[in-house]
């Protein structure tokens, strides 16, 4: 062997024993580190299982204490106590089916584990780790009845395992039976009842022992989340998950592939709610949810928790008085009123139907409802905020617009479907015309407005389609998102959430949580200012008048297509109030009620009106606060918006951007006489504007089909020839526009 193959060799040697060092290094660090972990991981888990309680010890329905919910003024509205509902019954009295089914659907391997799953724990981890979310918990039977009966805020790994101890524990002292039993005895079923006995009676009217499979097959379906899956509140949800369980009894082997099939056919059928709560039942609803949202049931119902509410109990009689009386008879359509203090964010009143005893479902904040022309607030307040002055002019006449990737979209305005001719935005907010608006949101971008709209409080999904600035909605806004983003405007473009609960504390008064205002300026205080100055004429002399009372208040009225819903949405400077009227059972049309089609300038505007004057009345007048900077207050001639000389018989003060306050002057020069109107049919339109000009008349156009005349011809006028009229008065002219353009019926959008 050469030399220079032997130091060959003892190198790769040496490399070889280097990397064997390193790998060893590498294992010995970290076997310390896997044990250090362990170590500290062992540590943590016998600090907290060292604090355990006996179960022989524990006597916690002891320690159960009674929620209490407080209206605005310190007024009891509610208790939620655990005992309110329930009747202790043995597992020989309750329903095999509701066993195998609650088995089923909760812990398949009830029998076989002791006490805690790690099967299922190993299963739910990886659905986890597959959905990128939490998606399946692994909690046994025996570990919901330990959390069941244990009151505590935590939401931790701490609490999972004092809940996997106790268990074990609880699996030495009884048979799977008794737990089974306790288990079935302590569920909530949401309603605040609890227990398999009151739940079979308050749902279907017969003892726990006596239920079909469908039914206890929907009872076992409502134990992961009562709220979610209530027949009553979400009947669609309940009956899908009503199914899973009889699919999981069949798999398990508890029924046959005849029984299943027979029971997954069976509608959903529960008697109705017989006890409501007397006091805003569907705002203390409202409470009770948000209160679930944020604290475990076991808190909620047994922790003895003290909610103090916004509601103002005086506010909240006067919006009830003001839809009921307004809707009187039999058959009317229903009502929802949500009122907002717009400083602080707080819900003042919330009326979320007739009859809380025959409906639960909460009108209120329902987003099935279309907004119609309410919403066109929101495309007139992106407009200005992107730099388009309320003085812009478009025209109004029905036509066909190119939407990008689409269709062309065919526009008609209220009603009649004519056009006004020319006009500007802030006339066309306060006539609710659709055409402009039209035109506008293809201007302004669909996707602003919608940007905007959800910083002033909208938190529907909307998408950025432009017939949203008309009200067409696949989901729309509920009253109480279109109360908030209007209160948005009442304070000066700044945003506050809509509170329900100011402050809760323990029994002993220990502070949990209180809210703190927050706002947020969303948009421009001169936006703001801007919109609700056109919102103003609305309610003097547009859509909206029967909306008017003695105090400053601007607002919008709204009316889906067919009159199948009617809102009126509006502000005074210190509340916010929106209302919408319609059918709960469906999109039926209001063509007759009481004598009249819905719209929202009847009803909706009459109850706001009815109550936000109540609500104002002995309180001091104020106004709209005016911005420091940015707007100038402008002298114009109400017919042409242009800057107002001697002669101009309309004449006020306008609010403008700075920057697109008008700067000419109308072209009125003498004083306005009475005289004859000149004959202009026949004459084409220049022709007829200057034979109207010369005899000191003013002039608007409206376009319409004529297979006759060339377009571009006059073919009427109103008032007609011959006639006599007040000099600077407005002549309509109504203009050919050639043979027919095929437009579609018109849209009702008010």
């Amino acid at each position: 062997m050469s030399r220079y193959t032997q130091k060959k060799r003892s190198k790769r040697k040496a490399r070889n024993r280097i990397k064997l060092q390193i790998a060893a290094s590498l294992l010995v660090f970290s076997i310390l580190t896997v044990l250090a972990l362990s170590f500290s991981g062992l540590m943590a888990v016998g600090t907290v299982l060292s604090n355990l309680p006996k179960l022989d010890d524990q006597e916690v329905h002891q320690n159960w204490q009674t929620t209490k919910i407080y209206a605005a003024d310190g007024t009891l509205l509610t208790s939620l106590y655990y005992e309110q509902d329930r009747v202790v019954v043995p597992l020989a009295k309750i329903s095999p089916h509701l066993q195998h089914a609650v088995i089923a659907i909760e812990d398949e391997r009830f029998y076989k584990h002791k006490g805690y799953d790690p099967q299922a724990i190993g299963r739910a981890l990886m659905t986890d780790i597959e959905q990128g979310r939490y998606v399946e918990g692994a909690s046994t039977i025996t570990q919901q009845y330990i959390k069941n009966t244990i009151v505590t805020r935590e939401k931790t790994f701490d609490r999972k395992l004092k809940e996997a101890a106790l268990a074990a524990q609880l699996e030495q002292k009884f048979s799977k039976n008794e737990i089974l039993d306790k288990y079935l005895n302590t569920i909530y079923f949401g309603h605040s009842w609890y227990g398999v006995e009151t739940a079979s009676w308050n749902f279907f009217g017969k003892r726990a022992s006596d239920l079909t499979l469908p039914e206890a097959a929907l009872l076992a379906a409502m134990i992961k989340s009562p709220n979610n899956f209530s027949p009553y509140t979400h009947p669609d949800l309940a009956k899908e998950r009503r199914d899973l369980v009889v699919a999981h009894m069949l798999q398990q082997k508890y029924i046959s592939a005849v029984e299943a099939a027979q029971a997954v056919g069976t509608p959903i059928k529960v008697r109705p709610i017989m006890k409501a709560v007397s006091i805003a039942p569907y705002f203390v609803e409202y409470v009770k949810q948000e209160l679930l949202k944020k604290y475990d049931e076991n808190v909620v119902f047994k922790g003895g928790l003290r909610v103090y509410t916004t509601i103002d109990l005086k506010t909240q009689k006067m919006a009830e008085d003001a839809a009921w009386s307004a809707l009187n008879r039999t058959g009317d359509p229903s009502a929802a009123i949500v009122a907002i203090d717009p400083k602080i964010g707080f819900i003042r009143a919330m009326v979320g139907g007739r009859d809380f005893n025959k409906s639960k479902y909460n009108l209120a904040l329902s987003n099935n409802r279309q907004p119609g022309s309410s919403f066109k607030t929101f495309v007139f307040a992106a407009a200005i905020e992107n730099g388009i002055s309320p003085s812009d002019t478009y025209d109004s006449s029905p036509c066909k617009i190119d939407v990008p990737g689409s269709v062309p979209w065919e526009v008609n305005n209220y009603t009649e479907g004519s056009g006004y001719g020319p006009m500007t935005l802030r006339e066309a907010l306060v006539k609710s015309v659709n055409v402009v608006f039209a035109h506008l949101i293809m201007d302004v971008g669909p996707q602003k407005v919608v940007d905007l709209a959800k910083k002033m409080g909208i938190t529907s999904n909307i998408n950025a389609n432009p017939a949203i600035a008309l009200g067409g909605f696949a989901h729309g806004p509920s009253v109480l998102e279109m109360a908030n983003a209007y209160a948005t405007l009442a304070n000066g473009g700044k945003h506050l959430p809509p509170v329900a609960i100011t402050k809760v504390t323990d029994s002993q008064a220990k502070l949990i949580e209180q809210y703190q205002p927050k706002p947020e300026q969303v948009i421009s205080e001169t936006t703001a200012y801007l919109v609700t100055n056109v919102l103003q004429d609305v309610v003097r002399y547009g859509t909206g008048t029967r909306a008017g009372i003695s105090h400053a208040c601007a607002g919008k009225t709204g009316t889906a297509t067919e009159y199948r819903d009617a809102w009126f949405c509006g502000f005074t400077p210190d509340l916010a109030a929106a209302v919408w009227v319609g059918y709960p059972q469906g999109q039926i049309p209001m063509m007759n009620v009481h004598g009249i089609r819905v719209a929202g300038g009847t009803f909706p505007a009459q109850i706001w009106g009815q109550f936000m004057g109540n609500a104002t009345r002995g309180t001091p007048y104020t106004d709209f606060p005016h911005p420091k900077n940015g707007i100038k207050e402008v002298r114009v001639c109400t017919q042409t918006g242009l800057l107002a000389n001697t002669f101009c018989p309309d004449v006020e003060y306008r609010p403008f951007l700075r920057s697109k306050a008008p700067r000419e002057k109308c072209k009125v020069h003498v004083a306005p006489g009475i005289t004859e109107i000149p004959n202009v049919v026949g004459m084409r339109q220049p022709d007829a504007i200057k034979a109207l000009t010369d005899a000191h008349f003013g002039y608007s156009i409206v376009k319409q089909v004529d297979n006759e005349a060339s377009k571009g011809v006059v073919i009427s006028q109103i008032p007609g020839a011959g006639q006599r009229a007040r000099q600077n008065a407005v002549i309509q002219l109504i203009l050919s526009t050639g043979k027919s353009i095929n437009l579609s019926s018109p849209t009702t959008q008010q």
